[in-house]
């Protein structure tokens, strides 16, 4: 039952992060400006939630959860390790996927970012100690085949007939994207293992969405699309409350409750319900290879937990 509900907080998370399509489309600012908006409306999201500033230093706990009581506070020195990890990296996830997206197609970034599986699946077992399974393996090639028959129409889509230079930087940071959202997961999960009592995980979104803030927001000031309009602000509020701020909040109580290497399989839903929500709001009917794609990576996350359930994993 504790799987059940960790794989639903994720699903719910995925949603959240797939309407950014949607709403980005009511934005009239900068993407880095946007981000650091995003970020800012998602910190207050989460603060709100949990009542409380984010931490900077993880404590040592009792065997009941509580923080242990004695005059000189024992800092837990690993959790603080893992804690700023996987703020760092889930920033540098969010900052450097805005800058791809501006140097190659969007298709290609999201594509190569989502290749976060792949890095867990190499460096999970060294860092979590949870160790791969030939139906994860089989699981992750069928993904992988379904993400190319998904984007296939976007990859191979040259309009201009060039490939600019700036395609190949766009397309290395989207790669470097991957692999820093592999370590916020990965990172993340350490954190629960550690300190499972402690919800950490949300001192490190916090904390990610405040250097996120205070890296793009100032770039509101060095562009000429100046202050957002009140339609854009309502939609940078739903960028950070429903689409960042939400999707944490499920995320962190998700990961706690799931495999890392689940939970990259399950957020896949973010990038197949993209095409959903401009087919709802845009009336634009996805291609032949991207509902092919999309079937079978669902169809491979589904079976890969059936099987896994059977066997008790």
């Amino acid at each position: 039952m504790v799987k059940v509900e960790g794989a639903l907080a994720l699903a719910v998370c995925a949603l959240c992060w797939s309407l950014a399509g949607v709403f980005l489309k009511y934005v009239d600012i900068n993407s880095f400006a946007t981000a650091g908006f995003r970020s800012l409306f998602a910190f207050l999201t989460l603060m709100a939630f949990t009542k409380r500033f984010p931490r900077i230093r993880i404590f040592e706990t009792d065997e009941g959860g509580q923080k242990a009581v004695s005059k000189a506070k024992k800092i837990n020195r690993k959790a603080t390790l893992y804690l700023w990890l996987s703020a760092i990296s889930y920033a540098v996830t969010m900052i450097i996927f805005c800058l791809a997206n501006k140097l190659t197609y969007s298709a290609n970034a999201v594509l190569l970012q989502y290749t976060f599986p792949i890095w867990i699946i190499i460096f999970g077992p060294l860092i979590l100690g949870e160790k791969n399974t030939k139906i994860d393996y089989i699981a992750i090639a069928g993904v992988i085949v379904g993400m190319l028959l998904f984007f296939a129409e976007n990859i191979f889509a040259v309009p201009d007939g060039k490939f600019k230079d700036t395609q190949v930087l766009g397309n290395l940071l989207a790669l470097f994207s991957g692999v820093s959202f592999a370590g916020t997961t990965i990172f993340q999960r350490k954190q629960s293992m550690i300190s499972p009592m402690d919800n950490t995980s949300f001192d490190s979104f916090m904390l990610a969405q405040l250097i996120a803030t205070v890296f793009g927001a100032p770039f509101v000031f060095f562009t000429s699309d100046g202050i957002p309009g009140i339609k854009s602000f309502i939609f940078l509020i739903l960028l950070g409350c429903v689409q960042m701020g939400f999707a944490n909040i499920a995320y962190s109580i998700g990961i706690k409750k799931v495999r890392a290497l689940s939970a990259s399989l399950i957020t896949m839903i973010e990038p197949l319900m993209n095409p959903v929500w401009v087919f709802i709001f845009v009336h634009e009917l996805p291609g032949f290879l991207c509902i092919l794609g999309g079937i079978l990576i669902i169809a491979c996350v589904i079976l890969r937990e059936v099987f896994n359930k059977r066997k008790g994993a």
